[in-house]
């Protein structure tokens, strides 16, 4: 069976249901607190009808059916390419950073252990409109973690990435212990003397934690959702318990922010990204082109 649309002749397809399938979620209520997946994904039931409403199309042939199948109107077969030239007195760049999650050590238990947690994740933990609402909690339990440990899961940085890394475990620290009273705090990191002589006004006001020179050994979980860490520290060898282990990752420049200044035509390494004591903007080799720091 054909019809016509907009002077189109369109072949009728029969099997694509009326409505696309939803996902099944689990209530509200149960969100709460905790790390649970929100969306479970399809039964068979719906996964076979949302697989039907493939058209299989591999390479267009021009068959119109996703034209004549799309209620909002949003394929146009007829728009071309344009190209807008604007006129502006500055241009910003603010492509950010991300951070290597790849290269972390298995040792670590990373994706294994629920209490082992990325810098980024208890970031996301502590803000308010986080999945705890602020709440600083092991995941694996929703309890309240007492001891909690930053540990350096890179093998090596550039001063720069390494003071970046630093800089977010102690901004961390800094909010744990304002949220829990009497928590044991320590971060773990190699060649962590820079850090102390280049923020030497910094550390000495800080309070509540302390700060080490060591590298994680291995990580051994225990039965009551602790993690027992051997640590290298000054040389020897020693075995700390904590609830809550959290791992300081190395930033890294997008790719999407490498081609963004190489159709820019500037220059952009992670010196780039360092700010300046004023906090402003950043001037490149390109004229009138800025570019927003990391803080």
């Amino acid at each position: 069976m054909m019809y016509e649309k907009k002077g189109r002749y369109i072949v009728e397809f029969q099997d694509i249901p009326k409505a696309r399938q939803h996902q099944i979620e689990i209530d509200v209520e149960e969100r709460r607190g905790n790390y649970k997946e929100v969306e479970l994904g399809f039964d068979e039931e719906r996964a076979l009808n949302e697989a039907k409403r493939c058209l299989s199309c591999r390479r267009c042939l021009g068959c119109a059916l996703c034209w004549a199948e799309c209620k909002p109107e949003a394929i146009d077969f007829e728009m071309e390419d344009e190209v807008f030239e604007l006129e502006v007195d500055d241009v910003i760049v603010a492509p950010g950073v991300e951070r290597d999650v790849e290269r972390i050590g298995r040792h670590f238990g990373l994706g294994s252990h629920l209490n082992v947690v990325t810098d980024l994740q208890m970031e996301r933990m502590l803000s308010d409109t986080g999945p705890s609402r602020g709440l600083v909690i092991r995941p694996l339990d929703g309890e309240i973690p007492k001891r909690i440990a930053w540990v350096q899961s890179y093998e090596s940085a550039s001063p720069p990435m390494h003071r970046a890394a630093l800089c977010l475990a102690v901004n961390e620290a800094i909010q744990v212990h304002g949220k829990i009273e009497g928590a044991c705090l320590q971060i773990f990191s190699r060649n962590i003397q820079p850090f102390f002589t280049e923020n030497e006004k910094l550390v000495a006001g800080l309070s509540g934690f302390r700060m080490d020179e060591g590298a994680v050994e291995s990580l051994e979980p225990q039965d009551d959702g602790s993690l027992k860490l051997t640590l290298a520290i000054n040389g020897n060898k020693e075995e700390k318990t904590f609830d809550l282990v959290v791992l300081l990752t190395q930033p890294r420049i997008s790719k999407d922010a490498q081609a963004l200044a190489k159709s820019l035509g500037m220059t952009l390494n992670y010196a780039s990204f360092l700010a300046g004591e004023d906090g402003g903007l950043l001037s490149t080799e390109k004229d009138k082109v800025q570019l927003t720091p990391v803080r």
